[in-house]
């Protein structure tokens, strides 16, 4: 069986990310999970989701690779959102752009702003700088696979955001008391709607 990576969005960064850029008409989020993400939009604005998730163990309406070009050409979207798998990321996001017609917001680690000396990120964020980004606090999205204990991860996360609009100005922010504040209070519950979720993961799968 293989080993979808998965951890939630919390609904806190989702909240800050849908107030800071508001969308409107259909969106699309291609690494779904749970749908925490789509959970959290608020209010609706008449927002129209399409859903996408490699693991067929999740609902969403289609189940493909989303580094896959033609699950990207068979669909017409104003935006996409999502929380991808880091390592392939770069494909999913190079597909993103160019085929949503207003935007893209990703959730990233901050990793993501390293330039490597090899690969594709020797030169991609170089080439397609995002045009704002929210930098999140640092938390703890999954339980350790060695101690069982929840533990921050080692880098803070952001969304980074690309608009189609060629006149849009770029902006970097950080979150502010209120995210921080709403953070803290949603973790216990995030931790045990985590518990939960792999709890009844694994069941599927006889872990």
């Amino acid at each position: 069986m293989i080993d979808y990576e998965f951890y939630e969005t919390p609904h806190t960064f989702s909240h800050w990310l849908f107030d800071e850029v508001p969308m409107s008409g259909r969106i699309f989020e291609p690494c779904v999970g749970s749908g925490a993400i789509v959970e959290a939009r608020y209010p609706p604005n008449g927002v129209r989701w399409f859903t996408n998730d490699l693991d067929p163990r999740w609902p969403a309406d289609v189940h493909k690779d989303a580094t896959d070009r033609t699950l990207w050409e068979a669909h017409e979207f104003d935006w996409t959102v999502t929380n991808p798998p880091f390592s392939p990321a770069i494909d999913i996001l190079t597909h993103a752009i160019h085929y949503s017609r207003v935007g893209v917001a990703m959730h990233l680690r901050a990793s993501i702003h390293e330039v490597l000396k090899t690969g594709a990120r020797r030169t991609w964020m170089h080439d397609h700088p995002p045009t704002g980004i929210l930098w999140l606090p640092r938390f703890g999205y999954q339980r350790s696979k060695t101690t069982g204990e929840w533990s921050t991860d080692s880098v803070c996360a952001c969304w980074c955001i690309w608009l189609k609009d060629p006149f849009a100005p770029q902006f970097i922010r950080y979150a502010p008391e209120w995210v921080l504040d709403e953070l803290a209070k949603e973790t216990p519950h995030y931790r045990a709607r985590m518990d939960r979720l792999m709890a009844t993961y694994q069941e599927r799968v006889g872990v």
